[in-house]
């Protein structure tokens, strides 16, 4: 009903108009007295009218016509949403799918749009000798840090596995921010209590220029109906060519470099710049982008200018970027999978499944178990690959992922059962992650540990290395066969010494300084051997490039040092937890 409906209704009951009643009904309407002395009013049948049946009401409390029906207060709420326009929360498999719904039209033709907005390309005739690439929509739907699809993205790509080296692309590698930079970042920022923002470039790879010439078909089901046979040639990059990653990259470094940003000496995806003692930060994760200053006013003149250059999808303070939730709070800096441990869950049908408070049992060893019945592979993959990547909030599951890994080759069911395993403690446990205190003392802290000839298949040792700055946490199976627990434990020490002379060089784009940097380790044997260069039946044979813990041990770059096996912090990569 419209207001002025209402309004309409109102009016006439305010003139005693009330729906009309038969003319064998009673037409009085009883009056609300405050007569105490009035006898009680005797109940009235129920008054029929047009298929409705309501009761009779003294006129000051009839608010509208009763053959109206009931109506709450969040009724124009209900009206509202049920003409609002929402996106589309299916994604299409083919461009005939796509163009069936208006909501993915709309989307396919932004695209468009942008091609035009940026001049990728112009339209030609068919060249004779020249390798024409295909072109092809994918659709995905875009979703925030709770699961919610937010928009609908419909990509252009071209198929770049038709492209022919030397002739449509040269170099390819682009670099990309590893994880161990970002929560470097993370740390560094928590320290200082910076707050940071993250922006995404809105179709980044049509802003960087290709030097190869390079033609493509024209859209799917957008041809121009003037010139179907002709073919677009492309001044810039496009989603699907082998070298657009570069292209965009060597743009946006050029374009900061030109801002007076330095690029990072170890990580070429960190740029800094020191504006009057404020220290800015901008880390680049193809086209997602980190950044954030000391002084806050900066990070917004950042993100304007950012704004002028290139169209931004996205901008606003860092809260969901690549699968992690990050929370910034008072007192710190929360990372956790939340989102992604849930959408696992959902994946493999596991959502209901009974959760369990360990991972794998300390009893249980895994081995190939060739007798048993095999499964599927690209299952099994599969899970094991979003494991890994869950991983890296939850340090905890790394050895009980690491060991399932070990199988990937022919997976059997007692291993899809210990994968499972793992699963049903993700259930229990959805929100653990990692906790960044602010004002924390920003020092380099590396432990080191190693198990002895632990993997039973063929019986060689599992390094463990935690470093508390970036809380880089690595675990992995060494490629070698130990002698003994001093030498698993020496070449553990080896492979954490080695990430410590990275992140020592990564911390002086940052202006922090590190001194020798104590690595903590729980086998004095091993602890001697890298002091102390000595020869004998125990150490002869150890690999050469082992022996780089002992360099740098006498260079003064680390320190090693004992710890009780009690405060032994990488020992949880080395066995499962009960």
């Amino acid at each position: 009903m419209s207001p002025q409906e209402d309004e309409n209704e109102e009016r006439e009951l305010e003139q005693g108009g009330v729906d009309e009643v038969p003319d064998n009904q009673d037409q009085r309407v009883p009056q609300a007295s405050n007569d105490e002395s009035s006898p009680p009013m005797a109940p009235r049948r129920p008054l029929v009218r047009h298929g409705r049946i309501f009761k009779d009401h003294p006129i000051n409390q009839v608010i509208r016509s009763p053959s109206r029906g009931v109506r709450t207060r969040s009724h124009n709420l209900v009206s509202f949403c049920e003409h609002y326009s929402f996106v589309s929360c299916v994604e299409p498999t083919c461009i005939e799918e796509a163009i069936a719904d208006p909501d993915w039209i709309i989307a396919m033709q932004e695209e468009l749009n942008n091609f035009a907005r940026n001049e990728v390309w112009v339209l030609e005739e068919h060249p004779k000798v020249k390798n024409i690439i295909g072109t092809k929509w994918v659709f995905r739907n875009k979703q925030d840090e709770h699961g919610v699809v937010v928009r609908n993205k419909a990509r252009l790509v071209a198929k770049g596995f038709a492209q022919v080296e030397g002739l449509d692309f040269g170099e390819t590698f682009a670099p990309i921010a590893r994880l161990e930079a970002i929560l470097i970042l993370l740390a560094y920022s928590s320290h200082h209590k910076i707050k940071l923002y993250q922006m995404d470039v809105k179709s980044a790879f049509l802003n960087g220029y290709i030097n190869e010439l390079v033609y493509v078909d024209q859209p799917p089901r957008f041809e121009d109906p003037r010139k179907p046979n002709h073919v677009y040639r492309l001044h810039k990059a496009l989603y699907g060519l082998k070298q657009a990653p570069l292209a965009w990259y060597e743009w946006l470094r050029d374009f900061l470099i030109m801002q007076g940003f330095k690029i990072g000496k170890v990580d070429m995806t960190l740029f800094t710049k020191d504006v009057n003692g404020d220290l800015f930060i901008c880390q680049i994760y193809v086209d997602d982008i980190i950044f954030g200053c000391t002084n806050e006013k900066l990070s917004h003149e950042f993100g304007d200018m950012m704004s002028r250059e290139f169209e931004m999808s996205m901008i606003g303070e860092l809260n969901f970027f690549l699968g992690f939730q990050i929370k910034q709070v008072k007192g710190g800096i929360f990372i956790h999978q939340e989102k992604c441990c849930r959408d696992l869950l959902k994946k493999f049908k596991m959502y209901d499944c009974k959760p369990i408070s360990t991972q794998m049992s300390t009893n249980e060893h895994l081995d190939a178990d060739v007798d048993r019945k095999p499964i599927d592979q690209s299952t099994y993959r599969s899970m094991i690959g979003s494991l890994l990547y869950l991983s890296a909030s939850r340090p905890n599951i790394m050895f009980s992922v690491c060991l399932c890994a070990c199988f990937q080759a022919a997976p059997k069911e007692s291993h899809l059962t210990a994968v499972k395993r793992i699963l049903w403690y993700l259930k229990h446990t959805p929100n653990i992650g990692l906790w960044y205190p602010e004002g924390a003392k920003l020092e380099l802290l590396g432990y080191s540990d190693s198990d002895f000839a632990g993997y039973h298949v063929d019986r060689k040792s599992t390094s463990g290395g935690c470093h508390l700055l970036g809380r880089s946490l690595v675990s992995k199976k060494q490629n070698c066969v130990a002698l003994s627990t001093a030498e698993a434990q020496y070449i553990a020490a080896g492979a954490c010494c080695a990430q410590i002379l990275y992140m020592k060089q990564s911390l002086l784009d940052f202006v922090v300084v590190c001194g020798s940097v104590p690595l903590l380790c729980d086998n004095e044997s091993a602890a001697k051997i890298a002091k102390n260069p000595v020869q004998h039946s125990h150490t002869k044979h150890i690999d050469i490039r082992h022996h780089l813990l002992r360099v740098h041990e006498a260079k003064g770059d680390i320190t090693i040092t004992g710890v009780r096996f009690e405060e032994q912090l990488a020992d949880i990569f080395t066995k499962p937890l009960g």
